[in-house]
């Protein structure tokens, strides 16, 4: 596949995609829907001239430009310019062929020098024969000058460069062009008409063949609404809609309902609800979704991502959209407002209000016709449209191309006016034709100015459709408050419009136009950055392996190899089964954070990704696999090396899929060398360890009772269990006669016991007492005498006899029953004596004192057995069925019956058949259950290998207390677990997994595993691999040691089948870390997992380890842990706290949040956050305790990413033009200075919180910086010297930005590598030749550059200018509630000391000392100071705002009045003369520095106004 853009040339037609007559609002959302192909665009069109002139859009990346007229804004021209950008081809074949290996594209890139198609491959293969063209002279005909030579078809048109001395006009084009005074073409025009030189005369005036949208040009137009051609507006509240081919459609204002809208113009591509500011932005079709998009296809983002960027053309409908829905809506008067609501047409250019009626507006005075009452409104309770609000799209404003151009004209039939008044019209000329027309409809020459007077609007960046509001209602708002003293305020910020309105009429005025005042937009220095307000998806992998491969590879090479420099993170191997879910994501992603701060600290990370391969859930999933393709139902039936085989295909079909998975998470890791449990080499280094425990005598096999999943048929580990507290026991009261002495006399009694498991009495041995409990004999009244401990007495009656009488006869300690004896009738072959036995775990507090003894059903049941001699007997077989043993004397009887089911009944309906159960009930309790298959395991007695942890325990925990716990209460926990194991069952009766290499005397049993043994069989491994042991014929010789052959024969041995706890396998992966450093003691620097880990990885690492160690080195007195920190973190819970699991419908699945597919309560869809907000919402919880995940949270990690993208777009912007050769942070204003200081602190803090590990605290951290320290407080103050200044004080700005950009980036590398990847491709490249990536930078360099900053005496002031700040800003909202002020800029402030006492000078002096800089600090416009009373005449202005405050003891007031100076036309602060005409007013700051642009860029000031149209009906 090509990785150039991929584009086919038609004639006459267009590019692709890229249609001739589009408008420039289909073709610009179309590209920028597409960035990581197109993204360079660069927007040329006339200051002076914007809807005269051309406009261009030019691609230099792409090496094509586009031409649209300035009228109608639709492309007339398209031009390639180079033929090394973009793959062109025309009847699918090329124009060129391009070399295969390209980048990104970018304006430098592509195929640098590529020459177009020469004359032959045109005339002979593209093209055909074609009419002589044309030649054009060389601008000095000398012999050496190259000429150009126009070669037209119809639609098309090739320049070929050609030697002037060759040119003669008698001779044949063909021959001239084939020889070698020709050069290959150098440009190619596509455009309307039969040739160029006939096409060129008015190929910006003639009447376009296609449509303006993509949509209406392909297949299925009948499906789009006709486009609008024209809006003819007839006064009155009637405009006219002229269409492309259909009928006009008459809007009556008042009359025309949303359904009459939808039905004529579809629905509308957003609705915004000024009540609420909600966007709606509607869902592509379900049911006819048949919109050809042409051979580009539609745009991938979703509609939403328009609301503040351009909005598309492609349009996006639904048959259920809220259109209708609004249509039928009623409310009563208190809810009209919530009915109010925009249809926004992007792609016909226009805004239609839907309210409820209000008065029509009149028509035009004609005096050839009598004035006509307004009529009334039929239907007050009906929505229907009552203002259109006609969108200019004029070059250079700032909602430019969020809509299409839409072209009007005021209709001279239904109007009377005689001049021709259209969007063309300069609007002085159209303000003086309608005011001379409604002069006579104002009472006097003041009511005529009112309605005349100027609204200022802010059109700023993020504008959404809902600006229309402000347009709109903005003036009626105006209207009903206006003042004389605040009727020019009628927004806020710096005022980039101004509305003018007219009976039923209203104009928006771009002020860069200079239509009613100089345009001083054109001296100021506004942020310019094509970084996009949203992360594009389709530079995401890009941006990955920026930030992932290609960072490590750097860091391996360019970081210290060894020593304190090195910093290693051993993975815990995920298992290889399934997908990923949110909890992968929290642990990978804290890893991923941990080491990129490591490498932030420039250390040299390792980090290489491991995969628990061997276990149980493969090998389940490959006999599923299997049964199914053998058609068998029985696993036994199947062959081991099968099962091997699939479950390995398995194995790597999982790690595939999570490889890709965790590499989208932009996790930065080795993943060339991950390593497997499986692989040959690990399984090797395993077995090593192994051979070291046997050769150290930890390894030995017992007849002994472990726990045995029978839905796995094999024993399990401790860690392998999970416990349900829900469990449910047939729990039975059991006795055994004995004889006793009761009152002196020998007496017959029972033995009493409880048991939750009665399918473990056949295997009973014994009966446990405690020697110093205190015993009853008691009486019943129906069932005889029953022994019972005293204290248990009281519960015991009322359960095991709810019916008797129950009487105490006599007492017995315990140590007296000890040696008595008791039989068993029902199990029991010719029943036995049986003997009593102490135990110091009996309870005093469950059951009866009396404890049933079954050592092959339990573990200390098996220890007080063995110290008595008595052996383990377990009649069950590995499915958790009885053997024939269970019942000697009956076999049949529960021989196959399953213990957990049939079994336990069976043995209750025994015991009572007998008469001797006395009571039997259902029991909650808790119970372990296979972690794997979720089904209950038993306690059985079988032959495994264990590993004897007893003889390490005490180094193992010697060791622990060397390591470093995050948090601190792991380490009791893991110690807890290691303290409470003396062994450890490391045998599993499975197929999948690395084997025990154990062999088996075939005639005894007996086995054999030595030194020599491991020895020779490590050797054959190394050489055959693991599988061998399965593969090879069962007589193989050469897996038996040379020394048995000759001390037991040939033939005499067998190879075990058991394999090896996988909790073993994961727990030798410290030796991937070994070797390198310490192959005795490989230590890694942290290891980072999930809190259930500290029973299952944690432990099984530490014991190898240790073991190893012991082994090793025997007399060695130190041993060390396979870690130097144990990180833990909980789990990822919904908002409940529930565990995600599926079947309650809880869970929420990485993908979800980094796709944004998340839907709200509300139609809304959540943006597509990408991997850094799967990040950040790590980084941003407490991961020590369990986390929760929903959608409120996501929400505010969404807000937050987007906060950044904003702050670093406007930092972008305004660092285009920096010069780093020019960088100054000596002698900073006092704005620049505070910004240092805050960010001084936030970054040292930062630091502390990732060096504990805290990142809540840290991402915490950066986000009340983001919105406090910079949003709240710089970046207000610093636009002001960045949009205004120019010289020390912009450089002052910029270098300031750049220092909070460099350290933001760092502070945010560790959790939002992506974006700060992005934001540094999008760095100026001047920037970037002079500071290192922001992936690269440390830690100590930025500390050591920011500790410069120190300031403290400011830092003292800090707090003494932020208490007049905010009791500014309080004042401030007094006065915009009572509709006083709009911007900051629209008062001076005043500080008043109120009492001279205490402190007071200390205060004076702070705010005096920076008196010259409180007005920016503030945002106001100007600022005094003053101790005591100030003079008379500050009380005097128009109005004035207060707010008391407090600096420590000291009593001040902060005041905010009416400015007494005009307003300055360019920096908006009122500090200019009040003589002159208000629109030409300048500060004397702003008058000096256009004096000084008038002086170096003359030209560039317009101070006349000038005939052009910027106005937007």
């Amino acid at each position: 596949m090509s990785k150039y853009p991929s584009l086919q040339i038609h004639p006459g037609r267009g590019l692709g995609f890229l249609i001739l007559g589009a408008s420039l609002h289909d073709a610009l959302t179309r590209l920028k829907a597409h960035p990581h192909l197109y993204p360079t665009i660069d927007v040329s069109y006339s200051p002076t001239q914007p809807l005269v002139a051309p406009i261009v859009l030019n691609l230099p990346a792409n090496g094509f430009r586009l031409r649209f007229d300035g009228p109608d804004q639709r492309l007339r021209l398209i031009e390639i310019l180079d033929f090394g950008k973009t793959q062109l081809s025309y009847k699918n074949i090329d124009l060129v062929k391009l070399p295969e290996e390209k980048t990104a594209p970018s304006a430098s890139q592509g195929c640098p020098g590529q020459q177009g198609p020469v004359f032959r491959h045109v005339y002979n293969r593209l093209m055909g024969p074609t009419f002589p063209g044309e030649y054009l002279l060389p601008k000095e005909a000398a012999e050496s000058q190259t000429g150009l030579y126009v070669l037209s078809y119809p639609g098309i048109a090739f320049t070929f460069p050609l030697q002037h001395s060759a040119w003669s006009p008698s001779a044949d084009f063909v021959s001239l062009l084939s020889s070698s005074a020709a050069a290959p073409a150098k440009s190619l025009a596509i455009f309307d008409g039969t040739a160029w030189h006939e096409a060129r005369q008015d190929l910006f005036t003639r009447p376009c063949s296609n449509p303006r949208s993509l949509a209406l040009s392909a297949k299925g137009k009948e499906h789009q609404p006709d486009e609008v051609e024209l809006v003819s507006v007839c006064g009155g509240g009637v405009v006219d809609l002229i269409r492309r081919s259909s009928a006009p459609f008459r809007v009556v204002l008042g009359e025309t309902t949303p359904q009459d809208l939808v039905a004529e113009l579809g629905p509308p591509d957003a609705i915004y609800r000024k009540n609420d500011h909600r966007l709606s932005i509607h869902k592509p079709r379900r049911r006819e979704q048949r919109t050809s998009h042409g051979s580009y296809g539609a745009s991938p983002a979703r509609s939403d991502d328009f609301v503040d960027a351009d909005q598309s053309s492609a349009h996006t409908t639904t048959d259920d959209s809220d259109a209708e829905d609004d249509a039928d809506q009623r409310v009563d008067d208190q809810g009209q407002s919530t009915a109010k609501c925009f249809y926004n047409y992007f792609h016909h250019g226009f805004d239609i209000f839907i309210s409820y009626p209000s008065n029509p507006s009149p028509p035009f005075p004609r005096p050839d016709h009598p004035p006509q009452q307004p009529s009334t409104t039929k239907a007050m309770d009906r929505l229907v449209a009552t203002k259109v609000l006609l969108h200019g799209n004029v070059p250079g404003s700032y909602p430019f191309n969020r809509y299409r151009r839409t072209r009007w004209a005021i209709d001279s039939e239904s109007t009377g006016v005689s001049a021709s008044l259209d969007s063309e019209t300069p609007f002085t000329e159209l303000s003086h034709e309608l005011r001379n027309i409604w002069k006579g409809n104002y009472a006097s020459d003041e009511a005529e100015k009112a309605t005349q007077h100027a609204i200022v609007l802010d059109r700023d960046w993020g504008d959404s459709p809902g600006s229309s509001y402000e347009v709109l209602e903005g003036w009626e708002d105006s209207e009903q408050t206006r003042k004389k003293s605040s009727s020019a305020q009628g927004g806020s910020g710096s005022g980039t419009t101004q509305i003018f309105g007219f009976p039923g009429l209203l104009f928006e005025v771009l002020k860069n136009d200079a239509l009613l005042s100089t345009a001083w937009g054109s001296t100021l220095l506004l942020p310019k950055s094509s970084f996009p307000p949203r992360a594009i998806v389709g530079d995401r992998p890009r941006y990955i392996a920026k930030c992932t491969d290609d960072l490590y590879r750097w860091q391996r090479i360019n970081r210290p190899a060894v020593g304190h420099g090195h910093f290693v993170l051993h993975d815990g191997p995920p298992f290889a089964n399934g997908s990923l879910h949110i909890g992968h994501a929290l642990n990978k992603i804290l890893k991923d954070i941990t080491c990129r701060f490591q490498l932030s600290l420039g250390r040299k990370v390792e980090y290489v990704p491991g995969w628990d391969c061997h276990g149980l859930p493969i090998e389940i999933k490959a006999l599923e696999r299997l049964k199914g393709q053998l058609a068998t139902g029985n696993d036994e039936s199947i062959d081991p090396i099968l099962v091997r085989h699939a479950a390995r295909e398995l194995a790597e079909d999982s790690i595939a899929t999570q490889r890709h998975e965790f590499r989208e998470w932009g996790i930065m890791a080795d993943w060339n060398n991950a390593w497997k449990t499986m692989d040959w080499d690990f399984e090797l280094r395993q077995l090593e360890v192994f051979s070291d425990m046997v050769k150290a005598g930890l390894i030995y096999r017992r007849f002994k009772p472990v726990y045995w999943s029978p839905s796995s048929r094999t024993a399990l580990a401790e860690a392998e269990l999970e416990y349900r507290d829900d469990h449910i026991s047939a729990a039975a009261y059991v006795k055994y006669p004995m004889e006793l002495r009761v009152n002196g006399e020998l007496s017959k009694v029972h033995a009493l016991i409880w048991t939750t498991t009665p399918w473990t009495l056949p295997a009973n041995q014994a009966i446990a007492v405690r020697s110093d409990l205190q015993y009853y004999i008691i009486e019943t009244t129906e069932d005889g005498r029953f022994i019972v401990s005293e204290s248990n007495l009281e519960y015991v009656a009322e359960e095991a006899f709810p019916t008797q009488e129950v009487t105490v006869i006599d007492s017995v300690m315990g140590k007296d029953l000890i040696g008595q004896t008791y039989r068993d009738h029902v199990f029991g072959v010719n029943p036995r004596a049986r003997p009593i036995l102490d135990a110091a775990f009996v309870s005093d507090s469950t059951g009866t004192g009396m404890v049933h003894i079954a050592p092959g059903h339990g573990m200390e049941d098996y220890e007080l057995c063995l110290d008595h001699g008595i052996s383990a007997f377990a009649p069950v077989d590995d499915a958790g069925r009885f053997t024939t043993m269970a019942l000697q004397n009956h076999p049949s009887v529960l021989a196959n019956k399953t213990v957990l089911d049939d079994g336990s009944e069976a043995v209750i309906g025994l015991l009572r058949y007998h008469g001797f159960l006395v009571r039997t009930l259902q029991y909650c309790h808790k119970y372990p259950y296979d972690w794997r298959t979720k089904l209950p395991v038993i306690i059985r007695a079988t032959e495994q290998w264990f590993a004897d942890v007893g003889q390490i325990q005490a180094s193992a925990l010697d060791a622990l207390d060397r390591v470093n716990y995050i948090p601190n209460s792991g380490q009791e926990r893991l110690k807890s677990f290691v303290k409470n194991r003396q062994e450890w069952c490391i045998s599993r009766q499975r197929a999948w997994g690395v084997p025990i290499p154990a062999l088996y005397h075939k005639e005894s049993g007996k086995a054999i595993l030595t030194g020599d043994s491991m020895d020779h069989i490590i050797s054959v491994i190394r050489s055959r691999g693991t599988s061998a042991w399965w593969t090879d014929p069962a007589d193989d010789a050469r897996w038996i040691a040379p020394s048995l052959s000759a001390e037991y024969g040939i033939g005499v041995f067998r190879r075990g089948k058991d394999t090896m706890d996988v909790w073993f396998d994961s727990g030798t992966s410290w030796t991937r870390t070994a070797g390198d450093y310490d192959d005795i003691h490989p230590q890694a620097d942290v290891y980072l997992e999930g809190t259930d880990q500290h029973r299952g990885w944690f432990q099984s690492s530490l014991l190898t380890c240790i073991a190893r160690q012991k082994a090793s080195e025997p007399e060695s007195q130190t041993v060390t842990a396979p870690f130097k920190t144990v990180i833990t973190h909980g789990f990822v819970l919904d908002s409940a706290g529930r565990k995600m699991s599926k079947s309650v419908g809880n869970v929420i699945s990485p993908h979800e949040i980094i796709a944004g597919s998340l839907l709200p309560v509300v139609k809304n869809r959540l943006d597509a956050m990408g991997p850094d907000a799967l990040r950040l919402w790590v980084a941003s919880s407490d991961y020590t305790s369990d986390v929760k995940v929903n959608l409120a949270v996501l929400k505010t990690v969404h807000t937050n990413l987007t906060k950044y993208r904003t702050l670093f777009k406007f930092i972008l912007g305004n660092l285009q033009d920096f010069d780093p050769g020019k960088m100054t942070l000596s002698g900073l204003e006092t704005p620049h200075r505070i910004a240092l200081l805050h960010l001084h602190s936030v970054y040292h803090n930062v630091y502390r919180f990732y060096n504990t590990v805290d990142y809540a605290k840290a991402v915490n951290e950066i986000n009340h910086y983001v919105a406090r320290d910079l949003s709240g407080f710089y970046l207000e103050t610093v636009k002001d010297a960045l949009y205004l200044e120019r010289g020390e004080a912009r450089v002052q700005a910029q270098s300031t930005l750049l220092v909070i950009s460099q350290c933001l980036q760092t502070m945010l590398a560790p959790v939002a590598p992506l974006l700060v990847e992005e934001t540094w491709d999008y760095t100026p490249k001047d920037i970037k030749d002079n500071f290192s990536h922001p992936l690269h930078v440390t830690w100590d360099k930025q500390v050591r550059y920011l500790d410069q900053f120190t300031d403290s005496q400011l830092t003292r002031d800090i707090s003494t200018l932020d208490a007049a700040n905010t009791a500014i800003k309080r004042a401030q909202e007094k006065a915009r509630g009572m509709k006083l002020m709009g911007g900051s800029l629209d008062c001076f402030a005043m500080l008043q000391i109120t009492t001279l006492h205490g402190d007071w000078q200390t205060v004076s002096d702070c705010y005096n000392r920076y008196l010259s800089d409180l007005a920016t600090l503030f945002v106001v416009s100007d600022v005094e100071v003053y101790e005591g009373q100030p003079p008379i005449g500050m009380w005097s202005h128009e109005w004035m705002e207060s707010e008391p405050f407090k600096v420590d003891s000291v009593e001040m007031m902060a005041y905010v009045y009416k400015p007494n100076q005009a307003k300055c036309m360019r920096c908006w602060r009122y500090l200019a003369p009040l003589s002159g005409q208000d629109e030409k007013a300048l500060c004397e700051r702003c008058e000096s520095i256009v004096q000084e642009i008038r002086q170096l860029e003359p030209g560039q000031v317009v101070v006349e106004a000038k005939q052009n149209a910027a106005a937007g009906a």
